[in-house]
């Protein structure tokens, strides 16, 4: 049952109206709960006057308080006037009898009284009772008495929905909060077994030299130790931020303790406040400037892990470095997860005895593909990334970008998200550069060995990355 302050008032301010017309004694009556048909409990939350001073109106109030339920209500005639199908005006008839009424027939004020249900869509909230003494309610004051039935009831609902959200947004910040205590647990019982493989990785580099073929293997658990780090140091941020956010009072509790002082600017500071701190992250840190960065310093050791899982798999893996290769304008970490999700789709998707060629060269981007540059003409250097693998159908093409979008691939026992593609591309995007993604491979891409595969003809996927050269003058 809604009782909020502000429903409260507008009941209080809809009664005075009526008050206004004469009436000697107004009550309001809501259900315990919304219910469509059966019984419910009526609890009266506004009377005027609350005190009546005349002898009848007395009489009014001490019947009226004998309604309890609905199936209470004495046998009323329906009167023709009507707003809507859901709102008719009842009025004491000169039919009911003490037998089937709780309404005794010598009292003057019978005839001059009605009863308004309140109902919206069907759903019957409470009740409308109002009389005067010394003359019966004309048309026009009966349909104006019906507006103001409708407005409460209307204003019962909105109170009623607005109390369920805020119970809803109330539970759902206890379960944010839940989580945000499960996410700082399982982070820092993370920390410690990473800890420990980066120390297994340096006690490994010590027992190796740099010639043996296991040092790469090792440096590469320091390294990916490294990165996992920086993402864990990332998630933690992010849910800091997320808890400071949900810190912040709702919009209710700021108005409650303002409502005194009638001190707005409060409400307005603390809203845009807590839009500043809801503005996402960015993806890595330090992914929102740029630096001049040598992709092949990039490039070589994600290479290391990769040609150690493409032997694991039987899978041929090349790459081809132009001799002179140019600096770009990129970002260090960014470009890094960049060619780490492109090289691991790579190798998710190609079977056994299948090939990845990488090609790195400078030139003018291709303005032939729907995901291509448009008019560009300044020379880039473009990493393509092609293998022999499943492919992508056409159908999914157009919606690669999507999060969470998998298409033919989620039917597979592959693992995989649908996140790898978005989050290159969102990082290509904060660099200034471009991507494109080709099915069947673009065979521009290949080394003439490969070309004339039918296997290669058929299927597999190019996925060319473009990146702005650093004028170095």
């Amino acid at each position: 049952m809604p009782t909020s302050t502000e429903f409260i008032e507008l009941c209080r301010s809809q009664i005075a109206l009526v008050s206004s017309w004469g009436a000697t004694l107004s009550v309001v009556y809501l259900t315990e709960k919304l219910v469509e048909g059966g019984e419910a409990k009526l609890i009266p939350i506004i009377a005027d006057p609350e005190i009546p001073q005349s002898g009848e109106a007395t009489s009014v109030l001490k019947v009226t308080s004998e309604i309890q339920t609905l199936d209470n209500l004495p046998k009323l005639s329906a009167a023709p006037l009507t707003i809507g199908k859901n709102s008719p005006i009842l009025e004491a008839s000169n039919h009911t009898t003490e037998s089937n009424s709780g309404w005794p027939k010598n009292y003057p004020w019978q005839q001059r009284q009605i009863v308004l249900p309140l109902i919206h869509d069907g759903v019957v909230m409470g009740l409308l009772v109002t009389a005067r003494e010394d003359r019966p309610w004309n048309q026009t004051e009966k349909t104006q008495i019906q507006q103001v039935a409708h407005t409460i009831a209307i204003a019962c609902i909105l109170d009623q929905r607005s109390e369920w959200l805020k119970q809803q947004f109330q539970q759902q910040q206890q379960l944010q909060s839940e989580q945000f205590d499960t996410m700082h647990n399982i982070l820092h019982q993370l920390k410690s077994p990473l800890t420990a493989l980066r120390t297994f990785g340096k006690l490994l580099l010590k027992r190796f030299l740099p010639e043996d073929k296991n040092w790469n293997i090792a440096n590469s658990i320091l390294r990916e130790s490294d990165r996992l780090r920086e993402l864990i140091e990332q998630i933690d941020e992010t849910v800091n931020v997320g808890e400071d956010i949900l810190s912040i009072p709702a919009e209710s509790e700021y108005l409650q303790s303002t409502n005194q002082n009638g001190d707005i600017e409060e409400i307005i500071d603390a809203h845009q406040e807590a839009n500043q701190k809801s503005k996402p992250l960015r993806l890595l840190p330090g992914a929102n400037f740029l630096e001049s960065v040598s992709v092949q310093q990039v490039l070589e050791p994600l290479l290391v892990s990769a040609k150690a899982i493409a032997d694991e798999s039987n899978i041929d893996l090349r790459v081809y470095f132009p001799d002179l290769l140019p600096i770009v304008q990129a970002n260090y970490k960014a470009l890094r997860e960049v060619l780490s999700n492109i090289i691991d789709n790579a190798l998710k998707y190609t079977p056994s005895k299948g090939y990845i060629y990488i090609k790195l060269a400078t030139l003018a981007p291709q303005p032939n593909h729907q995901k291509s540059i448009n008019s560009e003409t300044e020379p880039m250097l473009a990493i393509a990334i092609s293998d022999t693998g499943y492919g992508i159908p056409s159908e999914d093409l157009e919606h690669l970008f999507e999060r969470n979008y998998r298409g033919e691939k989620a039917k597979t026992n592959i693992p995989g998200t649908g996140l790898g593609l978005v989050i290159a591309r969102n990082l290509i995007d904060e660099m200034q550069g471009k991507i494109q993604v080709y099915s069947p491979v673009d065979t521009q891409w290949l080394p003439s060995y490969l070309k004339e595969q039918d296997l290669v003809i058929n299927g597999g996927t190019t996925v060319v990355i473009w990146l702005q050269i650093l004028n170095q003058e």
